[in-house]
């Protein structure tokens, strides 16, 4: 019995081995990651081609007028936020807000003069649509990264403090688990900085990218610690200052708090008295309905 059982796993042991593989060689995870990576392939390869088109034709037709960003100003925004776009693109997409709302503002006036009066001054607003909001998103980035610096700069200040002998790049990558998205991104790219070149540039091109208060004096005093001059008082200064910064934006955001919390209650009390009115009218109706 123990033969047969032995011999019977044997030979299911090399059918599985030696034959199954021909009749399904690819499992059915396997195949539905490969199906998933080819139709994602397929369709980045359409918005390549999609994008080229754009390229191409922004390229050929957009149009720069003077009161427009220039194009180092456009292409210093796209490398702040990490955008593969070119200025062309920009100009095209506000060549085509302008005029498609001139076309609707006069379509709106000869139907009504008000109207088209009213529609023609949302032209302004459309034609700045697309640069208004690369600036959100930088002032947006710029304040997240402004929220956090304080607390990694605690952390560079006692490093700094404890020992002469450290290094930026470890005091970095111990604060990086603990950052937001936004500093976490500056963070790596100073790391990147660091091991193409040295901490000195990679500082450099920090304060380029992020002309924030705080950081480029937090540059200039790294900077000058790594010529070899102790200014533990400046770094002691600048803490201080960050310190009052922090205070100031928790403050900041616990009175945007209450002033919320004070508009949802006065919304809620008007809901409620707006029930109550509602509620004493139908009342007061029925109640008339039975002596008519």
């Amino acid at each position: 019995m123990v033969s047969k059982v032995i011999a019977v796993a044997a030979v299911v042991f090399l059918i599985k081995e030696l034959l199954y593989p021909f009749f399904r060689p690819v499992g059915k995870k396997h195949k539905d990651r490969v199906r998933k990576y080819s139709r994602e392939k397929a369709a980045d390869e359409v918005k390549r081609k999609r994008r080229e088109r754009k390229i191409r034709f922004a390229e050929r037709y957009s149009v720069r007028l003077p009161f427009m960003q220039t194009e180092g100003m456009l292409k210093k925004t796209f490398e702040r936020l990490g955008l593969d776009k070119r200025p062309e693109e920009i100009w095209l997409e506000q060549d085509l807000y302008l005029i498609g709302s001139i076309i609707l503002s006069l379509v709106m006036f000869s139907a009504n003069g008000v109207l088209g009066l009213i529609t023609a001054l949302f032209v302004p607003i459309l034609f700045f649509m697309p640069t208004d909001e690369l600036d959100k998103e930088v002032k947006r980035k710029n304040y997240n990264i402004a929220i956090d610096f304080p607390q990694f700069y605690s952390m560079v200040f006692y490093q700094y403090s404890k020992s002469v002998n450290v290094f930026l790049t470890d005091v970095i990558n111990d604060y990086l688990p603990n950052a937001n998205d936004d500093m976490a991104e500056e963070l790596k790219v100073m790391l990147q900085n660091i091991d193409y070149s040295d901490e000195d540039y990679a500082l450099k091109q920090l304060k380029r990218r992020v002309p924030v208060h705080h950081i480029i004096k937090f540059c200039d005093i790294m900077e000058t610690r790594l010529r070899g001059y102790d200014n533990v008082a400046q770094m002691q200064y600048l803490k201080n200052e960050i310190d009052k910064f922090r205070l100031t934006e928790l403050e900041n955001e616990l009175n945007k708090r209450v002033r919320t919390n004070n508009i949802i209650q006065i919304a809620l009390l008007c809901v409620l008295g707006l029930y109550i009115i509602i509620y004493y009218l139908f009342t007061i109706l029925d109640s008339l309905t039975m002596f008519m």
